[in-house]
């Protein structure tokens, strides 16, 4: 009896001190790629940003965005990170998703070339690294080739590689393509092992929504409890980050394999280029981008929509209100 006594108020103990541990909730977000853009979710799980929320996070991997998207729409996934572009086109066809939050609100790629290629115009004829055929970083390297007169498909080749900036890099470094575009700091890590920048995409496309949070707005109406919570979690993170680069840098590097310097480089350039927003916003003005870089790809026609039409910041106006924002 006093065994089952103790046991009981063991129970209550636990239940006192953890009890959002105990009731967590859980909830899947998906990622395309375990890289530096999608660093916040890692430091929100390993933080314990999420779990202060009440929240269990899983961080699921999938390599395609697409495949994210029709993971998002299928009730799999809660929330997606991933190239708003996807969600746009999804709309226009009829579709119903929402960004609600921002995660890298510039595009920071380099166009690599391999070590036979030291001019973009010796691109011609060759193969380049993609992660699929259109939107997202496929749309910014057809618009930076063709601000240098570089037409697709007429002067060159896409290969589809699933898994993001990691995945195109080591296609680069096996001879699979003659180039591709990396984000900083993959581009400096190729560069440093003898592979040549040919340029920066920024130049062309200075303003771009590069990563969001997606939501089915069905699933996200009745849950917006948690998705706020969700989203505060996320704001912490990124505040975290801005406020602890070396500490930033030495989690970047451990969970992702990258070695300190780069990975210093990397968080530096993300914070003090503002491509993590610290508050979590949405660049309307990068997403209006987005929408005039996909009408040059022939995927949307004029007049285009106003970006709004594909935006909900209810949730991260509520989220940012209940941190004091």
């Amino acid at each position: 009896m006093k065994k089952l006594s103790a046991l009981i108020l063991l129970g209550l103990s636990t239940l006192l001190i953890f009890p959002k541990a105990i009731f967590a909730q859980s909830v899947k977000v998906g990622i395309t790629s375990k890289a530096i853009f999608y660093l916040p979710f890692f430091v929100a799980q390993k933080r314990g940003f999420y779990a202060a929320e009440g929240l269990k996070v899983e961080i699921i991997l999938i390599g395609s965005s697409s495949v994210q998207l029709q993971a998002l729409v299928a009730g799999d996934l809660h929330f997606g990170s991933f190239n708003p572009d996807g969600v746009i086109l999804f709309n226009e066809k009829g579709g119903n998703l929402r960004l609600i939050a921002g995660v890298d609100n510039t595009a920071p790629y380099v166009l690599i070339g391999g070590k036979n290629y030291k001019k973009i115009e010796e691109l011609r004829g060759a193969k380049l690294g993609v992660s699929g055929l259109r939107g997202g970083a496929t749309s910014i390297l057809l618009d930076y080739l063709r601000s240098k007169g570089l037409l697709y498909p007429r002067d060159f080749t896409l290969v589809v590689i699933s898994g993001g900036t990691p995945a195109r890099l080591s296609a680069l470094e096996g001879g699979a393509v003659a180039g591709a575009v990396l984000g900083v700091p993959y581009s400096d890590i190729a560069i440093d092992q003898g592979f040549n920048k040919l340029g920066d995409t920024v130049e062309a496309i200075p303003a771009y929504q590069f990563n969001s949070i997606n939501v089915n707005p069905t699933w996200a109406e009745k849950n917006r409890t948690t998705v706020v919570k969700f989203l505060k979690a996320h704001i912490r993170s990124l505040r975290w980050i801005h406020e602890n680069l070396d500490e930033a840098a030495g989690f970047f590097s451990q969970e992702m394999g990258v070695k300190p310097p780069y990975a210093r480089k990397g968080v530096e350039y993300y914070t003090k280029n503002k491509i993590f927003p610290v508050d979590g916003s949405v660049t309307l003005d990068g997403l209006k981008v987005n929408l005039q870089v996909q009408a040059k790809d022939g995927l949307l026609r004029e007049p285009l929509s106003p970006p709004e039409r594909y935006v909900d910041l209810s949730y991260l106006r509520q989220a940012q209100r209940e941190l004091g924002m």
